[in-house]
């Protein structure tokens, strides 16, 4: 599913206008798809509906939802959140609702109706603003959307909440909280950017009748990472394949108290279907790994006093490196300048793809200590590096990339990914609630899979993993990403549905993995 901003919604509607569309048209399909999807998903007939419509065009289409509602056999009144329409095509839509007999209400002159019909809604369809918004609610529009967050009935809103500003997912004062949004022609931003996907509920993208040509000439770089897309790069294994088919995946990782993260890492690059999995470790916690993973080749590493890997370990690692197909560092790594003079070494040596995870990415964000480059900061080696990467940071460890603070990256997360990606040639894998994939030329694919159940320690370990394992079987980086973080959100879905979002762990996501592959194996069955 592709996404639009506000000015490509815009641009896609003169489009369909050009090609021979009236405004009023796409406005009375607006409302019919919307009054469609409430009735395919709630009972209505005999149901109280208030539809609070505000003076634009979104307002018009909430009309036209109250007039189809009405049609369905539902009790509707219209609320006006601040006055009559002020567009063309607003007022006529206002007028065919109210030729229909609907009950007007203006919460401006008559406030204490307007809170006595939200109070016995049933359902509220919130149409006071569309993708046009900015800033923050004001007056009797601030002051009707917190009654309609008081009242008792389900939300659903008309494009996006009112609100949230669509192209950021920001949220400057009072927002509606929908249990359903509806959006036409395209998701957009704030569907899946917060703080406004949380108040966006359920969310259900429907067509308006727009001609295709004038939605497909839209240039979206921002799109959703679907489960046909990801079928189409998981293809069948020739029947005469050996493991030297499947790639070698080397994971260096893991520390002494850290073996657990080496050891995600890998079982999930096992199970994702890489043909050798290798783990260079530490040497102290070889004995614990090895008695756990049977399916592993290991090579225990020299390591420093506090158990993380020691720079005499360099020359064997770029060996290591030079013979495998692709690399995962950082998981379980610890922090010490041993790590980070082997980080930059095999930045700057290894030509096979990499995943770089957790404390890779920490060291990445510090200041050198000594030699020529003191002082600079070691982030910049991403732009020598050899080999294509994939970086895969939660918001803090962005926060630390980019010296912005959590709450900046989180304000817009897609533009703070795309940046990113542009300017290290990197694949960027921003974690998180609608995880963003950005790759160096600025494409965006925002994944839709995955609950709150994943935000548990070891979950980013089996991320890592199942990304090296598809990029070890030959994926292109921004493929691997992609296709590892909607599987790895699907395992966090199928868990939660059996386990519970609570009591669910990433090692119950790593034993979901064969079963989501059998069925991806045996669709065409």
């Amino acid at each position: 599913m592709r996404f639009f901003t506000k000015d490509q919604v815009r641009l896609a509607e003169e489009k369909s206008v050009e090609l021979g569309m009236s405004w009023l048209r796409l406005m009375e399909n607006a409302g019919s798809a919307a009054s469609r999807v409430i009735r395919e998903t709630y009972e209505t007939a005999g149901k109280k509906f208030a539809v609070v419509c505000g003076r634009g065009n979104n307002g018009g289409d909430g009309y036209v939802v109250a007039r189809k509602l009405r049609e369905s056999g539902a009790a509707v009144a219209v609320i006006q959140a601040d006055g009559g329409p002020l567009t063309a095509n607003a007022m006529e839509m206002y007028s065919r609702a109210a030729d229909y007999g609907i009950r007007m209400v203006n919460f401006a002159g008559g406030a204490e109706d307007a809170v006595t019909l939200l109070k016995k809604a049933d359902y509220i369809v919130d149409a006071i603003f569309g993708t046009g918004f900015h800033g923050a609610a004001e007056g009797y529009a601030e002051e009707v959307i917190r009654y309609i967050n008081l009242s008792p009935g389900r939300v659903i809103s008309l494009d996006l909440p009112s609100g949230a500003i669509c192209d950021t997912g920001g949220v400057e004062g009072a927002c509606v909280k929908a249990s359903l949004t509806v959006s036409f022609t395209a998701l957009k931003p704030c569907h899946i950017a917060m703080p406004a996907a949380e108040y966006c509920g359920r969310v259900v993208a429907v067509s308006i009748g727009m001609p295709a040509e004038a939605v497909d000439s839209i240039p979206s770089v921002m799109e959703s990472i679907d489960r046909t897309y990801v079928q189409r790069l998981l293809r069948p294994r020739p029947q005469e394949a050996n493991k030297g088919d499947f790639g070698k995946a080397l994971a260096v990782c893991g520390s002494y108290g850290m073996a657990g993260a080496a050891g995600m890492a890998a079982e999930a690059a096992l199970r994702t279907g890489a043909g050798l999995v290798q783990l260079a470790v530490p040497k102290s916690i070889y004995p614990i790994l090895a008695s756990s993973i049977k399916e592993a080749v290991f090579y225990p590493l020299e390591e420093t006093a506090d158990g993380t890997l020691s720079y005499a370990a360099a020359g064997r690692l770029k060996t290591l490196a030079e013979a495998a197909t692709a690399l995962l560092l950082g998981c379980g790594w610890g922090k010490s300048p041993d790590l980070a003079w082997l980080l930059e070494d095999l930045l700057l040596s290894c030509r096979r793809p990499m995943v770089l995870d957790a404390d890779a990415l920490n060291l990445l964000s510090e200041r050198r200590e000594a030699g020529i480059n003191a002082g600079s900061r070691r982030i910049d080696i991403l732009k020598q590096a050899k080999a294509p990467l994939i970086l895969t940071p939660h918001p803090g460890e962005m926060a630390r990339l980019t010296g912005l603070t959590v709450a900046e990256v989180q304000r817009d997360r897609v533009e703070c990914a795309r940046k990113f990606a542009a300017e290290y040639g990197v694949t960027l894998v921003l974690k998180g609630a609608g995880t963003v994939v950005a790759d160096p030329a600025g494409r965006i694919k925002v994944n839709l899979t995955g609950n709150p159940g994943m935000a548990t320690g070891g979950s980013g370990d089996m991320l890592a993993g199942m990304i090296l394992s598809l990029l070890a079987q030959g994926l292109p980086a921004g493929q691997a990403a992609e296709a590892g973080v909607y599987l790895h959100g699907l395992c966090g879905d199928r868990t939660a549905a059996k386990l519970s979002q609570r009591g669910m762990l990433p090692t119950d996501m790593i034993k979901e993995l064969p079963l989501l592959f059998q069925e991806f194996e045996t669709a065409g069955d």
